[in-house]
């Protein structure tokens, strides 16, 4: 990792990321009371028969959440309203902000979009009128791409009583939870919107917004940066230039770098997007990019720079760090690369400062990741460290920097056995306290483990080396091309050549 940018602490969201869709909901006699003229009263939202505020579609932000725009309120149920006796399915709210619009209206507006015919009736929440909305390319892009017509949407201006209303549940909450369905739901908008797209560019892109409130976000002057990118083979593009087939298509072939904010929230209709995005230090990035990104295959990293780095330097660490991300996925797909983990009890176990493995509920200072790395069905594990410092786990024949074994792919699990002496690994309980043994004459289900995926590689030193030569060896089988590239591995490549496990 460069010491000008370090990647920024990474949230707790497990329990946050739900799958499949939101349930659906039919409800009658439904009350929807919009904003009073001028804007500025919260005193508005969708109420049920009895008068209580439905809050399921409310707007939250923030962990633990708190209402974003609106106030609780439960004292509706006398207010004087006309009625809509056609059937209508709630459809979020609308905004003049692109990134709130694909976390506050497609995330309700998936249901429309799946089940409802061309002649449905739509209701949004918006100080917009129909006019402003279709007067912005954008909205027009992607209320086309949802399916929604001009004259299916409802924007009341009093209040309003429906016979029976669809209410959709929120696929995605700001900073609280997401369904998987969601981005399921926007991957497949994208593949609309990517056909209209005429961006044929392909390698890294930077996206720009030059201007002072963004200028203040990055540790240079931006107009610096993009001219030191450019240089650099990366193209420099405005997000408000583009239209938003482009701006996925950007998603879906490139490496992405820019300062955090709105236009990575594009990064949802791409199956697999790729990219950094910086921060600014002296505050937390919102829970919600983590979310979305754990409903696909993301590999976004977010990254704090240190301050007033020169443009020229910081340019040429974003271009490394992103090249080196490309190289290192390549790598890690070739080796099946991942981290060691407990199948059922989910325990990471570490390399210690001790150069014992155990299985730990927390990480301690001085601890290691345990990487394994598969080629074929030859499994070698080691420290995450540069150094590699020696481990051992008991029972094993030595202490040594690699550790082979033979992995077994079972339907719950994986297994890991040692090719000379046909034992296998294992793991007490954490509570037990006790090293890793490799002496089982078999292993039960609990005992088995699972491989956690890299998301952000970034290796060096001796284990870059390793994991260089693995490579090699996987794509050549030429043991002896491997060790010269790592002479280190002879040992553990040995334990193969006189195996009876095979």
């Amino acid at each position: 990792m460069s010491d000008y940018i370090k990647d920024c602490i990474k949230y707790d969201i497990s329990g946050s990321v739900i799958e499949g869709f939101p349930e659906v909901f039919e409800r009658r006699n439904v009350l929807y009371v919009p904003r009073r003229e001028g804007g500025l009263d919260k005193d508005f939202g969708l109420f049920d028969e009895t008068g209580r505020q439905i809050l399921g579609n409310a707007l939250f932000s923030s962990y633990p959440p708190v209402l974003k725009t609106q106030a609780l309120t439960t004292q509706k149920n006398g207010e004087k309203a006309s009625y809509q006796d056609r059937p209508v399915v709630y459809g979020g709210c609308i905004g003049d902000h692109y990134g709130h619009f694909i976390t506050e209206c497609l995330n309700t507006l998936w249901y429309f979009s799946r089940e409802c015919s061309p002649e449905t009736l739509v209701l949004f929440h918006s100080d917009m009128t129909v006019e402003e909305i279709f007067s912005r390319p954008w909205m027009v892009d992607l209320l086309r791409y949802a399916g929604v017509r001009k004259e299916q949407i409802i924007i009341p201006r009093v209040p309003l009583r429906f016979d029976s209303i669809t209410i959709p549940g929120q696929a995605f909450s700001e900073d609280g939870f997401v369904y998987t369905g969601y981005a399921k739901y926007l991957k497949a908008l994208s593949l609309k919107a990517v056909q209209e797209s005429r961006f044929d560019f392909q390698g890294m892109v930077y996206l720009s917004r030059v201007n002072p409130l963004y200028n203040s976000r990055l540790p240079c002057n931006e107009e610096d940066l993009c001219a030191e990118l450019s240089g650099r083979g990366v193209k420099v593009v405005r997000p408000e230039d583009l239209s938003v087939a482009d701006q996925i298509k950007i998603f879906n072939d490139n490496i992405v770098i820019g300062p955090i904010g709105s236009a990575f929230h594009t990064s949802i209709f791409a199956g697999a997007p790729k990219g950094i995005a910086i921060c600014p230090e002296d505050r937390p990035i919102a829970r919600s990019y983590e979310l979305m990104d754990a409903t696909h295959d993301a590999e976004i990293r977010y990254v704090y720079s240190e301050d007033k780095v020169d443009p020229s330097t910081l340019a040429e660490v974003l271009v490394n760090a992103a090249e080196s991300h490309a190289y290192w996925k390549t790598i890690i797909e070739k080796l099946g690369l991942g981290f060691l983990e407990r199948k059922n009890r989910g325990n990471i176990f570490f390399a210690s400062h001790e150069n014992i493995l155990l299985s730990r509920d927390a990480k301690e200072a001085g601890d290691y990741d345990v990487l394994v790395a598969t080629v074929g069905n030859k499994s070698f594990i080691f420290a995450d460290h540069s150094s590699l410092p020696p481990f051992y786990i008991e029972k094993e024949l030595s202490e040594t920097r690699v550790i082979s074994y033979l992995k077994f792919d079972e339907e719950n699990g994986i297994g890991f056995r040692n090719p000379v002496n046909g034992k296998w690994l294992k793991a007490l309980p954490p509570e037990f306290k006790k090293n890793l043994h490799c002496d089982a004459e078999h292993v039960n289900d609990w005992e088995l483990f699972r491989i956690k995926s890299v998301d952000y590689p970034d290796f060096s030193g001796d284990l870059k080396i390793l994991l260089e030569a693995l490579a090699y060896l996987s794509d050549t089988g030429e043991v002896a091309g491997c060790l010269a590239i790592a002479p280190c591995l002879e040992n553990a490549l040995q334990r193969f050549e006189s195996s009876d496990c095979q």
